[in-house]
């Protein structure tokens, strides 16, 4: 006998080893590894529907009747007698595993002896089961004169099964609930298990209770709302799980305040590396008041089964088909084998699902079936951290800026914002004559006065003098995250203790009298609402790789337009509240579009000093200004930096060319990434001064024809045609961004056209003799020494000046 692997430092938790007994066809329970132990890798027993499923009948006779167990299999590997025979592989959604056999050993498989299978077993058996019973006692004996209920959860699954059945053994039937979570997205075997099972323990135990816990939103309606829940953005455990349990236990045991409960549940360590850093007994893990126990965490999987059969408890057949686990009938946790069960036998039940990440496949940019399949099938829909390729209703929150005063943004906001504001802390307000609403907030740090502007679909809210406060500054933009995002999911109610909180049948109230403004419920997320972070489309940030993206992905495929950039400067800092119109994804690529063009500071959603500088060039010299942003643009977006550096003037080049050309730059980033900010330059290039279409074959004055598009069999190419007709103002600028960049100032002019550098060549193909023009200009001014006689090319630039600081002073003289 040993200790667990995972807690090898808890003294008496027992788990043992399994050995094969060969000659009868059975494993053992043993505690000792051995020469023929299994080594820690469980087997499972394999039933008769299994096989026929997979076609095992093409190789091998054995028993057709359903639920007859035949053999036994370590993840896709069948074993008879010991005897590997079979393995499944190469499985998903779309396609059944492919079966490769081992032997011809035995043309006939015959069913499993359970009566010696427990025999051989019984005492290991009753070891472990006694254990945790033992367990189960003590935690109730612990606290059940200080919590208000006990529940064994329920899932129709085996583990639950076998937790559900220790409880019953161990405690008296009235001081539990079983507690079954209807998901909506649950298989038939589980509903025809969970029927049976409370028919069953009705007749066997008097008064026993199971409560069924059911949301009254369909869950294919959430997924279209939400978007499909992923590894990094799993909202379904907590709306459709456990907060769906506390809310019901409230309803059950008829109190307004969170019960406090104790929740039997069937985690156990060995199913996955996550699991197995759970303790034991984890308080608060999910919710406040709930306590989860968990007796069998140190089983493994062979005793679960084992335990079945010898306590005769009825198997959800979901097993028999071969599932491992048994849970939704989609999952972002879900295994390709599992997927592959599903998509032969269930392929109608999860139809409106895989819908649903078909439309987020075409979202993010993938048009042909195979690569949706493909994009389905891998999982990749199951990495998806945020909104993106996510078709939302525009609603969404900016934080204009945080310093001296909060300026938020809400557009479409979806719940009364009184709701929410009462939760960070008392507060009154009036309307005023404007429409507008005045108000003052009670927070840790004294009264606060706040502000709301009223402006079509859209809320401004001001806050003023809350800056320097940084947990009030969060707790107030996490409440008007809620005001804007939620969908009454009821999550949050879970963790308010007094009761305030209430969210049932789209129903949202918040009991002032009770509200103790604990905050719990708006930080059940970093930004305040479990919905709001599945929804939020990134701004640039890290990859799940760990490769910075920032800079690459991040503009769905749309460019920089002429009419962005007008409605920016026309409309100052107001443009962060109407966005000029813009869909969702247009506004988050415009946002990342301009701050790489220096115009909109790093972290809110304000312009920078140099935007307000550069609007009146704007204003009066439009043609300069885009020279100015095509700079920055060039040295902060990767896409715009790697098209000036590597794309040779006058040569055309296909977007795939494009693409390539960036691997080389991002060799961590797949060609499907990469295509997406190539859309977005082909767009930009289109739609502003930036490029143009081949057609247009006056070229305007102010177009720079960095990108002149055109069609070729079908697929769009560019030619960097440039032109020298740059502003000395925007060289200026240039020579001076190059010396910030690389801290020196002592350049030559061939030093700017060589390849590889950023320069007046790449940016804009400027030719030598119009770059040296503009450099004698800008001698003769003062803002530079340029050396250009005598065979000489030297270029002296002053250190005491910046990029920007140089370009004011140039326009100050030249206006």
């Amino acid at each position: 006998m040993r200790t667990s692997k995972v807690r090898a430092c808890v003294q008496f938790v027992f788990m043992f080893n399994t050995e094969w007994v060969k000659k009868e066809n059975l494993v053992k329970l043993v505690d000792s590894l051995e020469d023929e132990t299994i080594n820690a890798n469980f087997p499972r027993p394999v039933y008769s529907d299994e096989l026929a499923l997979l076609g095992f009948d093409q190789h091998f006779k054995f028993p057709k009747k359903k639920g007859v167990p035949i053999c036994w299999a370590v993840e896709r590997r069948y074993f008879y007698h010991g005897d590997l025979i079979a393995v499944a592989k190469s499985a998903d959604l779309y396609h059944p595993p492919v079966l490769t056999f081992y032997t011809d050993k035995y043309k006939a498989l015959y069913p499993i002896n359970l009566e010696r299978l427990v025999e051989i077993n019984k005492d290991k058996l009753f070891v472990i089961e006694n254990e945790a019973m033992d367990f189960i006692k003590s935690i109730y004996e612990k606290y059940h004169k200080s919590f208000d209920a006990f529940a064994s959860a329920f899932s129709g699954g085996k583990d639950s099964q076998v937790v559900l059945d220790l409880v019953s053994r161990a405690l008296n039937t009235k001081s539990y609930y079983a507690s079954f979570t209807d998901t909506g997205m649950e298989l038939p075997p589980t509903l025809e298990t969970v029927r049976r099972t409370k028919e069953k323990y009705s007749c066997k135990f008097d008064g026993f209770r199971m409560i069924e816990c059911k949301s009254f939103e369909k869950a294919e309606d959430q997924w279209k709302k939400y978007g499909p829940p992923s590894r990094f953005g799993r909202w379904c455990c907590a709306v459709r799980k456990s907060g769906l349990f506390t809310r019901t236990m409230k309803d059950v045991l008829k109190t307004e305040k969170q019960p406090r409960i104790v929740v039997f549940e069937g985690v156990r360590a060995d199913e996955s590396t996550r699991r197995e850093k759970y303790d034991r007994v984890g308080k608060g893990v999910k919710h406040i008041n709930l306590v989860n126990a968990r007796p069998i965490f140190y089983w493994n999987n062979t005793e679960i089964y084992l335990y079945c059969i010898e306590q005769s408890v009825d198997l959800n057949p979901a097993y028999m088909q071969g599932f491992t686990r048994v849970g939704c009938n989609i999952c972002p946790f879900a295994s390709a084998w599992s997927e592959s069960l599903i998509g032969m036998l269930y392929p109608d039940l999860v139809a409106p699902y895989v819908e649903v990440i078909r439309n987020m496949a075409i979202g993010v940019g993938l048009r042909s079936e195979d690569k949706i399949q493909d994009y389905i099938a891998s999982g990749n829909w199951k990495k998806n951290a945020g909104g993106r390729g996510l078709n939302f209703d525009g609603s969404r929150t900016d934080v204009i800026s945080q310093r001296p005063d909060l300026e938020v943004v809400l557009t479409k906001p979806k719940s009364d914002w009184k709701t929410w504001l009462s939760v960070v802390g008392e507060h009154i307000e009036h309307t005023n004559p404007d429409g507008s609403i005045s108000g003052e907030i009670k927070l840790q740090s004294g009264a606060k006065r706040f502000r709301i502007i009223f402006k079509n679909e859209k809320m401004i809210f001001k806050f003023l003098d809350v800056g320097e406060n940084i947990f009030e500054t969060s707790i107030i933009k996490k409440a008007l995250t809620k005001t804007t995002f939620c969908e009454r999911c009821g999550v949050c109610e879970a963790d308010c203790p007094t009761g305030a909180l209430v969210v049932r049948y789209n129903k949202l109230h918040v009991d002032t009298n009770k509200c103790v403004h604990c905050h719990n419920c708006i930080n059940v997320d970093t930004i305040g609402c479990i919905i709001a972070a599945r929804r939020k489309v990134s701004e640039g940030g890290p990859m799940l790789s760990g490769t910075r993206t920032s800079g690459v992905d991040k503009y769905s495929t749309f460019g920089l337009r002429d009419p962005w950039m007008d409605s920016f400067f026309e409309e100052s800092d107001d443009f962060f509240i109407d966005y000029g119109g813009l869909g969702t994804k247009q506004v988050t690529a415009v946002l990342n579009w301009l701050r790489e063009a220096e115009l909109v500071e790093p972290k809110i959603k304000k312009q920078t000093q140099f935007a307000y500088e550069l609007q009146e060039v704007y204003e009066n010299k439009k043609y300069l200004a885009r020279q100015i942003i095509w700079i920055n643009l060039c040295f902060n977006s990767a896409v715009c930096k790697c098209y000036a550096i590597n794309v040779q003037p006058l040569t055309t080049y296909s977007m795939h060319d494009i693409v390539a050309l960036m691997q080389n730059d991002y060799p961590a980033i797949g060609e499907t990434t990469l295509k997406n900010p190539v859309g977005a330059l082909a767009n930009m290039f289109r739609n502003s001064s930036f490029g143009c279409e081949s057609d247009d074959q006056e070229f305007v004055r102010d177009n720079l024809k960095i990108g002149v598009c055109t069609k070729i069999d079908g697929e769009t190419c560019f030619t960097k045609i440039g032109t020298d007709q740059i502003s000395q103002g925007a060289v200026l600028y240039l020579l001076y961004k190059v010396a910030e960049t690389e801290e020196r100032y002592e350049f030559t002019v061939s030093d700017f056209y060589r390849e590889n550098r950023l320069g007046p060549k790449t940016i804009f193909n400027m030719s030598y003799d119009a770059f040296c023009a503009a450099l004698r200009a800008l001698d003769n001014d003062g803002f530079l020494r340029a050396e250009l006689v005598a065979g000489l090319e030297n270029i002296h630039l002053n250190n005491g000046f910046t990029s920007k600081g140089v370009f004011k002073l140039w326009w100050d003289k030249k206006k």
